[in-house]
């Protein structure tokens, strides 16, 4: 059987473990840049108010006043995440993080009265450790255990919903749009209802041999896993990235070099640190600049150059030497730029390292450096150490107008927005 665990409206759940008084209190979690909504709470969802809407267009659905907007502060949700996942990994033999909030796992028992108590437990034990509460589905495959995980959230009388039964896949699927099926995004959904292929339950007793003829191998995967076939493995090995980009919407348009400049720096180290996290190195990197598309009265323009590297690294400042290079390729003075970001490609693992002849860097020092970076910043909070490069300013950061005091003294009001009280003090 397999296993996911999703914690319930997770940005929301983290903002409220700093701010007990959010509870019972319409509260969205808003992008970066203040730009639209990522997470909402229970009070929020009955509003009315959907995912992804604008912040501004929240008040068509109710006065402002009446919900808690907050800037995302992700660094804190990949924290509380990551004590989330490790709690789940003490319990599991087999785990696969599938998103910040999810993860597959296999259960330990043949028998569903054993699985049962166990998901139980193991969701009560994840409250009671971190304050974040959790869906468990379990079913035969990881499509229907998305299927029971989506129907324990939204049960109010248990957080885990077992599909263990053939029995039981009919009268679920039947009440399962095909839109909501896990893999079936809006425009494939269309071409299924266009076949009157409306809920799971079509879907899963559609004809293999037209599945194939008319849609991708991920199609018929779907069909399969719908019937109780697991056509993924679970394996406690997690694949690492082929590529690794660091990318974000600006604060305000950059009109300044130098200002830019740093923000690609500042990418470039996250791109390099991650590259080191997964013990992997790059051959090749890629920046690209971009104005605002929206402002029609500004110039746009938009580019982007990719570099290859004479030695693979997972060097800091090494990449950004060359990301360097490439911004300077790209950047054209009397443009303001809105957007910017830099991938690595071509990884590699750092074992398996082709040195340049007429390459006069020491690999071993530049592995020692940044392990000392890596360490450092560990210990002390990321950004202790950082690269000239990326200067201190951070004039390009995005927009944080919602961000949370953590005080003791602060206190939500009925018909008062954390933005209102921030002004009175």
């Amino acid at each position: 059987m397999i296993g996911l665990v999703d914690c319930n409206n997770f940005f929301v759940s983290c903002e409220r473990l700093f701010n007990p008084l959010l509870e019972g209190k319409a509260v969205v979690v808003l992008s970066n840049n203040d730009g639209c909504v990522i997470s909402r709470s229970n009070e929020a969802k009955a509003l009315g108010i959907p995912m992804g809407l604008p912040a501004f267009k929240i008040k068509e659905y109710t006065n402002p006043n009446n919900v808690v907007s907050l800037s995302c502060r992700h660094v804190i949700y990949r924290d509380i995440s990551d004590r989330v996942m490790s709690i789940i990994s003490e319990e599991v033999e087999y785990l696969q993080i599938y998103s910040v909030d999810e993860c597959f796992f296999t259960l330990p028992y043949e028998d569903d009265e054993a699985n049962y108590y166990f998901v139980t437990n193991l969701a009560a034990k994840i409250k009671r450790y971190t304050g974040i509460p959790v869906s468990i589905g379990v079913a035969p495959s990881r499509t229907l255990a998305k299927i029971a995980s989506h129907i324990a959230k939204k049960s109010s009388q248990e957080d885990v919903f077992l599909i263990t039964k053939e029995d039981q896949f009919e009268p679920i699927l039947r009440t399962i749009s095909v839109r909501d099926v896990w893999g079936i995004g809006r425009k494939l959904s269309d071409k299924f209802m266009r076949y009157h292929v409306k809920t799971a339950y079509d879907l899963s007793k559609s004809p293999m041999s037209w599945i194939k003829s008319m849609f991708t191998v991920n199609e018929e995967r779907i069909v399969k896993e719908l019937n109780g076939e697991n056509c993924a493995i679970v394996s406690a090995i997690d694949e690492p990235n082929k590529s690794i980009m660091a990318s974000r919407s600006l604060g305000t348009l950059i009109d300044d070099k130098k200002t830019l400049w740093e923000a690609v720096a500042y990418f470039a180290a996250c791109c390099a640190e991650r590259l080191r996290a997964q013990n992997s190195v790059a051959m090749m990197v890629s920046v690209y600049v971009r104005g605002d598309v929206y402002k029609e009265k500004e110039p746009f323009y938009s580019n982007t150059c990719d570099i290859r590297f004479e030695t693979p690294s997972c060097d800091t400042a090494y990449i950004t030497q060359y990301a360097m290079k490439a911004f300077n390729n790209i950047y054209r003075d009397g443009y303001k730029y809105k957007k910017a970001g830099v991938m690595l490609t071509h990884l590699e693992p750092n074992t398996e390292i082709q040195l340049n002849v007429f390459d006069d860097i020491d690999p071993n020092k530049q592995k020692r450096l940044m392990n000392v970076l890596d360490k450092i910043n560990g210990v002390c909070g990321k950004g202790t150490l950082i690269l000239g490069a990326q200067g201190v300013d951070k004039k390009w950061s995005p927009r944080k107008e919602y961000t949370a005091k953590q005080s003791n003294t602060l206190r939500i009001y009925s018909g008062m927005s954390i933005t209102d009280l921030d002004r009175k003090k």
